[in-house]
């Protein structure tokens, strides 16, 4: 993680879950950390947890749903911290809904939160990338192994959906920087089922069922983060042992 130190990473969802064990292990390595999340005051409390970290911490305070609050928050990055050298996408609803129970505008919320803002993320960051001349950039999106597998066929229909789309996306995006002779890298990070403020409530009521923790998460990503120029991890998956979902 040398090669990181005082370079710029934003991750989005950074107030809670894995979010925030991604954003203390970056600034923990050196990095310059941007985090955003819609709820101010967690951040702000975040920002005092972190303040003896190694790292520095910036934050940005709004919905991930709107496309000019995102062309906005790139553009302060760099005008604030000069870059954008790594992109971690992981806001996300974790939401069990299934078909029956789904409304129009319910979807379109899961949709826009859990990929479409990691679309637009992605594309102006690799924008603000080139432009600065970065070819060694990183982006990372969080995905789930929902992304990859078959769900009960009554629930989670738009979420797990939505992480389909992040595992076909990331890959086309991967394509479409080696057909550019780029060498920005990007990665899908599937973690199995994870204990965050989301899942909190389910897992307490299935002690039965392993999980991974934020914290393995955040060491996944920066396992990532650690691989040589030469070498792309295209999809890691990480699961607890034991665990039977999808």
């Amino acid at each position: 993680m040398e090669r990181w130190i005082n370079r710029v990473a934003i991750v989005t969802g950074a107030s809670g879950g894995i979010g925030k064990a991604i954003t203390i292990a970056l600034l923990k390595s050196g990095m310059v950390v941007v985090g955003i999340a819609r709820r101010e005051d967690l951040l702000v409390k975040l920002k005092n947890e972190v303040s003896n970290l190694h790292g520095k911490f910036y934050y940005k305070s709004f919905n991930v749903r709107n496309e000019q609050d995102i062309i906005e928050c790139v553009q302060w990055t760099i005008k604030i911290c000069g870059s954008v050298d790594v992109l971690v996408n992981n806001v996300g609803n974790f939401d069990l809904a299934g078909l029956i129970d789904e409304t129009m505008e319910h979807a379109k919320m899961i949709m826009e939160t859990n990929y479409l803002s990691g679309c637009i993320f992605t594309k102006e960051v690799i924008k603000a990338m080139k432009s600065k001349g970065i070819d060694d950039g990183h982006i990372i999106n969080i995905n789930s192994v929902a992304g990859h597998y078959r769900s009960e066929p009554t629930k989670a229909l738009i979420h797990n959906a939505s992480k389909h789309c992040i595992t076909l996306t990331t890959d086309t995006i991967r394509r479409m920087l080696v057909q550019d002779g780029s060498k920005i890298k990007i990665t899908s990070l599937s973690p199995g089922l994870t204990l965050t403020e989301h899942t909190k409530s389910f897992l307490a009521s299935k002690p039965e069922i392993t999980f991974v923790r934020a914290e393995d998460v955040a060491n996944a990503a920066l396992y990532i983060l650690g691989t040589p120029p030469s070498i792309q991890v295209c999809e890691l998956t990480i699961r607890s042992v034991g665990e039977t979902i999808y």
